[in-house]
């Protein structure tokens, strides 16, 4: 069993051939932080298309890693809902994936989630099967759903710029055109 509270961070290796950038490797602790958000997360759904919920969490580390986030960044964007959706409580994050983890309260896996939520919804709003009918799925009606989302937007991008931030930005801009 790997110990995932150790806050040793992830390997960087050796550039692949003909890139820059060295390669970040996550590992042991970040598939323990997996497995946890797995089971945690087990028998939810996600609202609307019924795949199962880790498939948002799961997303939404990935962006983060695409983006440059680092292996406790992209724990912290696996577990971000557990708090709110599984009763899972602070302590047992920061004992298990270390304080880092668990005082993270980054932009970038903010916008990161607000991205896949994002992306989820225009995807849907282009599906013949779900089209408008997307913002029943909310307690907030389409026109609350997009000042929401642009009220986020707008805040995350207080003195931070960041690509993943232009991105949302440009999501966002086609939820409003393709619900129009």
């Amino acid at each position: 069993m790997v110990d995932a509270s150790s806050s040793a961070p992830s390997p960087v290796v050796g550039s692949p051939a003909g890139t820059a950038a060295p390669r970040r490797v996550w590992g042991p602790r970040f598939e323990s932080a997996l497995m946890f958000a797995c089971c945690r997360h087990y028998g939810q759904i996600r609202k609307g298309n019924g795949s199962p919920y880790i498939t948002h969490p799961l997303g939404v580390a990935a962006l983060v890693g695409e983006y440059g986030g680092d292996e406790d960044q992209a724990i912290a964007a696996l577990l971000h809902d557990l708090l709110e959706d599984c009763g899972v409580k602070l302590e047992e994050i920061s004992s298990r994936f270390g304080e880092r983890v668990a005082s993270i309260d980054a932009r970038l896996a903010v916008a990161a989630d607000k991205l896949q939520n994002a992306e989820s919804i225009v995807h849907d709003l282009g599906r013949g099967s779900v089209g408008a009918r997307v913002w029943s799925r909310f307690r907030a009606d389409r026109d609350q759903q997009l000042w929401y989302f642009r009220t986020v937007t707008e805040v995350l991008g207080e003195g931070w710029d960041h690509e993943l931030l232009d991105e949302l930005r440009h999501v966002v801009s086609r939820m409003g055109q393709a619900s129009a």
